[in-house]
């Protein structure tokens, strides 16, 4: 079995995975960039979640409990008693 040189990089760096080619589009590339700023990301689902109405906080909520229930249909792994 051949070694393996841990001193190289294996060629998965950032730069290699934002290829700037024509093809992708803007939204793509902007899409990838926002990535390296996850604080960003978060303060945009906040400010997302607090313009939803009750109605929609509701939906969401029971869309939740729907897929959690669907996973462990048993429920919680920790129960208090």
């Amino acid at each position: 079995m051949p070694a393996v040189n841990r001193s190289q990089p294996s060629g998965y760096t950032r730069q290699a995975m934002i290829p700037e080619r024509p093809e992708y589009s803007q939204a793509l590339r902007e899409a990838l960039k926002s990535q390296d700023d996850p604080d960003s990301h978060d303060r945009g689902l906040i400010v997302e979640r607090l313009a939803w109405t009750p109605e929609e906080r509701l939906e969401a909520n029971a869309a939740f409990l729907r897929f959690y229930f669907s996973v462990r249909p048993e429920g919680p792994l920790i129960r208090e008693e």
